[in-house]
């Protein structure tokens, strides 16, 4: 298959380089040797187009130094490629965002086009951009029922935008992450993602960290970096260890004893996963994206936005190093389940499927 994949995001980007960039850059060198991969993104200051693994990759927009602008840029490039280019491909998929959708329904019926939902955010778009949020929020709310493929990377998504149809496949993790010891346990809590204060909840951690008698050390960067730093000046408690990637990534999370991912709104999150892979129980916002980390033995859950019952389940799992022992065999029992490589012959698989029938209803 010739595939297009278009998403803003991109791992080196510095103001995301989240999930979605990294669930596809390693579904697609996955399958690279098979098929001719193309991924359209954002442009971020320095950078270029490239290849790797057979996969091309195409910045569109601008350059400049704008979060914003470089979204809304975006927007419009990506769809003018689309536009000129989607005859090129036998299967495109728009990886969806609020602010810069590419209507890439308007080509169902000429290709083969799948809208991949990875997030939701509700009216927490209003909470965080006020009336400024309101078309965003219409926008998540009635654009993904144009399309007739969509994936979602968990069921509670499908409930969340009302789907009568789509493929809920994961996001995984890679086998290096299986091999850690489970029954090592650090002297350190964690955090590890985007530096989002009000997404991923860092302001919630830092306050529950006043009351909280151990060390929590955060592995992340993205645009909220200054601000971020500056709420941790005169925290000895707390520390800022910058990016993480490899086998950086692997060790930070084997030696902690359990993560904290203290999200107001969430996909799926790889992170959670990943800790679940190296072995590691996890304190969980209660969002319904991030039940099943409870649901498979390995979780606790905190009330969303709660300080202090966060610093309550975080004192609770300190305090009970068997739980914690016990919860991580449980955690890394279930990430088995999830690999890159399991996940991509799924991604593969379905694919395979929509362009066929695509095809076939186009051929009658």
């Amino acid at each position: 298959m010739r595939i297009l994949h278009l998403i803003y995001d991109h791992i080196r980007n510095p103001w995301v380089g989240g999930g979605g960039a990294i669930r596809a850059y390693e579904i697609y060198r996955r399958l690279a040797t098979r098929h001719q991969i193309t991924i359209v993104c954002g442009k971020y200051p320095g950078a270029k187009d490239y290849e790797e693994a057979n996969v091309k990759i195409h910045f569109v927009g601008t350059g400049i130094h704008n979060y914003l602008l470089s979204t809304f840029y975006y927007a419009f490039f990506a769809n003018s490629f689309l536009r000129k280019h989607y005859r090129d491909y036998d299967a495109v998929i728009e990886d969806f965002a609020p602010w810069n959708p590419l209507f890439g329904f308007k080509f169902n019926f000429n290709k083969c086009v799948i809208l991949q939902i990875q997030n939701f955010l509700g009216k927490e778009i209003l909470k965080k951009y006020n009336i400024i949020g309101i078309p965003f929020y219409l926008m998540e709310k009635y654009y993904p029922l144009k399309f007739k493929n969509i994936i979602v990377v968990n069921n509670i998504l499908a409930t969340r935008y009302r789907l009568s149809r789509s493929r809920t496949l994961s996001n995984g993790i890679d086998e290096d992450f299986l091999r850690t010891d489970v029954s090592a346990d650090g002297d350190y809590i964690g955090y590890m993602g985007r530096i989002d204060i009000y997404q991923k909840g860092l302001d919630i951690l830092e306050n529950a960290m006043k009351t909280v008698p151990v060390k929590l050390k955060v592995a992340g960067d993205g645009r909220d970096r200054k601000r971020f730093l500056e709420m941790l000046k005169d925290r000895s408690n707390i520390g800022w260890v910058g990016l993480v990637k490899g086998t950086q990534k692997i060790e930070f999370l084997s030696k902690l004893s359990f993560l904290v991912v203290p999200s107001r709104y969430e996909g799926q999150g790889i992170v959670v996963l990943e800790a679940a892979a190296c072995g590691k129980p996890v304190i969980v916002s209660d969002i319904p994206e991030l039940r099943y980390a409870v649901e498979a033995g390995f979780g606790v859950s905190f009330r969303i936005g709660d300080p202090a019952d966060l610093a309550e389940k975080i004192k609770i799992l300190l305090n009970n190093p068997v739980l914690r022992r016990e919860m991580g065999k449980n955690a890394k029992e279930y990430a088995k389940g999830f690999t890159w490589d399991k996940i991509a012959e799924k991604y593969e698989n379905y694919l395979e499927e929509v362009v066929e029938r695509h095809n076939r209803t186009n051929w009658r």
